[in-house]
């Protein structure tokens, strides 16, 4: 296993609520898997408080995905910040939204910077992070004995046989370290399995 199957997300979700010259903010971080997911929860969240003036988000998948909106708030005075301070504690598969409460007195850009990204900072420390693998989801069907030695290398691996079927032969889904899935599948194909690398999990 090398580092690079190693990422930093949330080890569940976490609320923050501050409060600024009569505005509150709350934020909600969560983990997520996909945008879909994302819009699922932004919709729920919306309805949930449906008297609050604006529900500004961001969200990090990878590396090269992220998206932040301002929903109504002078342009990088609401996404931005909220989506700094997922950059800044090194987070991905994660997202935060953060309603507001309009208090009845304007805060400037400036004063919405601070509220936003400090809730949405709240929201990260109460949720906590945690260590994750990035895994690679694999596809094999071989003979029962291939199958027993293919088993052994993948807990080796610190990898997992997701679901298997036994017939005349083996039929498997097995999860392995991103890194390690490439050589195990040339390598078992040449002692006569079939394997098909399916993609990457979480």
């Amino acid at each position: 296993m090398s580092s690079l199957d190693l990422y930093r997300t949330l080890a569940g979700e976490g609320e923050g609520t501050l409060r600024e010259k009569g505005s509150r903010f709350i934020a909600i971080a969560f983990p997520m898997e996909d945008e879909a997911g994302f819009a699922e929860r932004l919709s729920l969240v919306r309805k949930q408080h449906a008297t609050a003036r604006h529900a500004c988000f961001a969200w990090v998948l990878g590396t090269d995905r992220s998206r932040a909106n301002d929903d109504g708030e002078p342009s990088g005075t609401a996404g931005r910040p909220i989506l700094q301070e997922i950059h800044a504690a090194g987070l991905i598969a994660c997202g935060i939204i953060v309603v507001r409460y309009f208090g009845g007195t304007l805060l400037g850009k400036g004063g919405l910077v601070r509220a936003y990204g400090g809730a949405a900072r709240i929201a990260l420390q109460d949720a906590g992070a945690v260590e994750r693998m990035m895994r690679t989801t694999v596809e094999v069907s071989c003979g029962y004995a291939v199958f027993d030695a293919m088993r052994i290398e993948v807990e080796q691996q610190q990898g997992a046989v997701i679901d298997a079927t036994y017939a005349a032969d083996c039929s498997a889904r097995l999860a392995l370290p991103r890194s390690l899935a490439q050589r195990f599948a040339e390598r078992w194909r040449s002692r006569g399995a079939m394997v098909h690398i399916v993609g990457h999990t979480k």
